[in-house]
């Protein structure tokens, strides 16, 4: 058995040598994102790269992967696909001032967890709402009747305009 990646690393010392980092990830390793709703077969590839700013330490995190998260139109799990970039700025504390165009991440620089950095950055790019890119596969499910009849209520036939008369009105008033 091959022994496991640490977790923890001195990020000021990789920023230092400009250093890059790779790390695969499964839902077993995403505490939050687990408590967040995702699902089995979450997962997630990040390409970490350590720099510094102004004498501070930053990190360019990109992110792809799949969150496996629950439809709210259907119920079932959908797939959500994972394509973020962001350059964040380690912070040791949220007082702290953040330079332009970095985003804060507050941790110690010399005892970094790259799982919660990702962490982070993945609960970042997950949806408000999940929903199934084609809402036919909703239908696909056992409840689609159910989906077909609350899409239906959704979008009544008659559509309301409560102004369309207003003009008319005015034009009474000023006589």
């Amino acid at each position: 058995m091959s022994p496991a990646l640490a977790d923890l690393v001195n990020a000021k010392e990789l920023a230092g040598r400009t250093a890059s980092i790779e790390r695969s990830l499964d839902l077993r390793q995403l505490p939050r994102v687990v408590e967040a709703g995702a699902l089995k077969g979450t997962q997630v590839h990040a390409r970490l790269r350590f720099a510094f700013f102004e004498g501070r330490t930053t990190v360019e995190v990109q992110l792809e992967g799949v969150a496996v998260l629950m439809c709210q139109r259907c119920l079932k799990s959908c797939e959500t696909r994972l394509e973020e970039a962001e350059q964040v700025m380690v912070m040791a504390n949220d007082t702290d001032e953040v330079a332009g165009g970095y985003e804060p991440f507050i941790g110690d620089a010399e005892n970094l967890s790259l799982s919660a950095l990702i962490e982070e950055q993945v609960l970042l790019g997950l949806p408000l709402v999940p929903l199934h890119d084609d809402p036919a596969q909703c239908r696909k499910s056992a409840s689609g009747k159910l989906v077909a009849k609350v899409e239906a209520e959704a979008h009544p036939e008659d559509t309301q305009k409560p102004f369309a008369n207003l003009r008319d009105l005015l034009d009474r008033n000023e006589h």
